[in-house]
């Protein structure tokens, strides 16, 4: 496959030149995957000419086994290899519950492999040979994606934290809530009077911060507690 000739990259491109020195651990990184070394500088090059810091490796395998403590915000990912290696990093990627978009690279337009790398969350899927700004685009595109997915964990996380403060039966009541049940259901549910329910309502929105059951609702539904465990906590 003939590489990305990125020394001859259009010049209507905008780029910018990198200051490596203002990166650390904490600049997020694009992390490219793709055993064809020249293929693997090209695309580093060019994404560090687009203002990215870039960690590269060989293989799904040493992806993975790197387990990259840098913060990674992109993992654009070779799956056209026989021994399937990239389409394993997908699928280890899709089983986190929270994980970077995935930009796939592939070498021949292969339908059922689009269909799976789809299946698998991939984002993008790019063919090879690519044009630059298809790349940058996609990375672009891939930061609005990791910034939402991490608005999103950060939500959870916060209400999954509000909602283990709760004691049992004060859960119990809220997942009461959440379901829309009255009060009188509730109690009859959980073997408590109205009045004792009533008092735990108002303890659940105190603790809860909420303004009223809307706001309960909106929380508990985030948290994970109506149809599931909450996020990455346990029940207290």
């Amino acid at each position: 496959m003939k590489p990305l000739d990125v020394a001859n990259c259009s010049t209507d491109i905008p780029v910018q030149s990198p200051n490596k020195s203002l990166w650390s651990a904490e600049t997020p990184a694009i992390a490219i995957v793709d055993p064809d070394e020249q293929a693997r500088a090209d695309a580093a090059r060019l994404c560090e000419r687009g203002g990215y810091r870039v960690l590269q490796f060989a293989s799904g395998e040493e992806f993975l086994g790197a387990e990259p403590s840098d913060r990674v915000s992109c993992i654009v990912l070779d799956v056209s290899t026989p021994d399937r290696q990239g389409i394993e990093v997908l699928r280890r990627m899709a089983e986190r519950r929270t994980a970077p978009p995935v930009i796939v690279l592939t070498g021949q337009a292969d339908i059922g492999l689009v269909v799976e790398a789809m299946k698998l969350r991939a984002i993008d899927l790019i063919e090879k040979p690519y044009q630059p700004e298809s790349l940058l685009g996609a990375v672009a595109r891939a930061q609005v994606s990791a910034r939402q997915i991490d608005l999103a964990w950060q939500t959870r996380r916060e209400a999954a934290e509000l909602v283990e403060h709760l004691t049992k039966r004060q859960q119990q009541v809220l997942q009461g809530i959440a379901r829309g049940e009255p009060n009188k259901i509730i109690a009859w549910k959980l073997g408590l009077s109205v009045r004792t329910v009533e008092s735990y309502r108002a303890q659940v929105l105190a603790r809860l911060r909420a303004r009223n059951s809307t706001d309960a609702v909106r929380i508990a539904i985030a948290a994970g507690l109506i149809g599931g465990a909450l996020y990455a906590l346990g029940h207290r």
